[in-house]
């Protein structure tokens, strides 16, 4: 029988009220406390009534604890004039008592797999116990080995600062950062932080410093040092999208200029990655199949660094077309890869 994320606050409001001797539940004190456990965990006011958990959850929910299927509790249904109220059995086991089954267990590992792809984010450090604890409390540990991967690059400097810049964006408060680019001296920048962003194996810190009026961009593994100011943190303004802010490059690097439409011709050795993964969200759907047996693939979208970088990982398999100066930066750059090998 499946359980639900409220089945299971229910169950354990329920429990709570169950395994509380000094105080006589009746089934409206039940109501009460699953709609207030529900509260607190969904972020939402708890309601009675119509709005509420309903009299007929609350009786299916008691009988579902009693079921073997379900937790195999006993449940004693008191009389106290004409009212009933609720306690366990004495002797009774509680949810609490009983152990986690193999199933469930199960389903916990397959859901820390998918949330070991956060390896090395420091607000994810408790998973590694959390796993630790599931193989010496379960069969976990006999013969079972990781099915999946997920890319993530544990040598990355800077990710101590993570955690604090973290921090610093939930509670609003501006930073120094001694930043160090490649090839250029360190300088100290004071940042009003928003946003952390991952791109190709990398963090980067999305703020604005002072007296600029755009965004900035700040590879946490070129981060020396952060401090917290005590300057006023400059807010974004009322409905800021990072989502639509990102929408228009690829990477992370939003420039000045403008969102341009992009052909490129790309050869059938190379149409099957264009194809699956799309270079940017922009990409047309359907390539277009061409006379001399390319095809021809359009996306619109800021020229940046990072477009670059993409477009050349695929060496001839791909051929900027327009625009022109688009065409031309290609162009050279592989004039002067040419060069290195002559």
């Amino acid at each position: 029988m499946p359980r639900t994320k409220n089945a299971i606050i229910r169950y354990l409001a329920l429990d709570r009220c169950l395994r509380n001797h000094q105080r006589r539940f009746y089934l409206q004190d039940l109501i009460d406390a699953c709609n207030k456990a529900l509260a607190e965990v969904n972020g939402t006011r708890g309601v009675k009534g119509a709005e509420g958990v309903q009299r007929r959850q609350i009786f299916d929910d008691l009988n579902f604890m009693e079921d073997p299927l379900g937790y195999n509790v006993t449940i004693d249904r008191i009389k106290d004039g004409r009212k009933t109220y609720y306690r366990y059995a004495a002797g009774s086991k509680t949810i609490k008592d009983l152990p986690i089954r193999q199933e469930e267990v199960d389903m916990l590992h397959d859901a820390i797999m998918l949330f070991k792809r956060f390896d090395g984010v420091p607000q994810f450090d408790w998973l590694s116990e959390v796993e630790s604890r599931l193989y010496t409390t379960s069969k976990l540990g006999e013969d079972t080995d990781s099915v999946v991967s997920f890319q993530h690059n544990p040598y990355l400097k800077g990710m101590k600062w993570y955690k604090s810049i973290f921090d610093m964006i939930v509670n609003k408060r501006v930073v120094e950062v001694e930043y160090h680019p490649f090839g250029k001296e360190a300088r100290k920048v004071r940042v009003s932080p928003y946003y952390l962003k991952q791109y190709n194996n990398r963090w980067f810190l999305i703020g604005k410093h002072d007296g600029c009026t755009y965004l900035s961009n700040y590879a946490i593994d070129r981060i020396d040092n952060i401090t917290e100011t005590t300057d006023a943190y400059q807010g974004l303004p009322a409905g800021f999208d990072f989502d639509e802010y990102f929408s228009d490059v690829v990477g992370v690097s939003v420039t000045s200029g403008p969102v341009e439409e992009i052909e490129l011709h790309v050869n059938d050795k190379t149409i099957g990655y264009v194809v699956t993964k799309p270079l940017h969200e922009s990409q047309c759907a359907r390539p277009e199949k061409l006379k001399d047996g390319k095809w021809k693939v359009t996306l619109k979208a800021q020229v940046n660094y990072e477009l670059l970088s993409l477009i050349r990982s695929f060496g001839d398999g791909i051929e900027v077309v327009s625009p022109a100066s688009l065409r031309m930066d290609m162009k050279g750059m592989v004039e002067s890869m040419v060069k290195l090998y002559e």
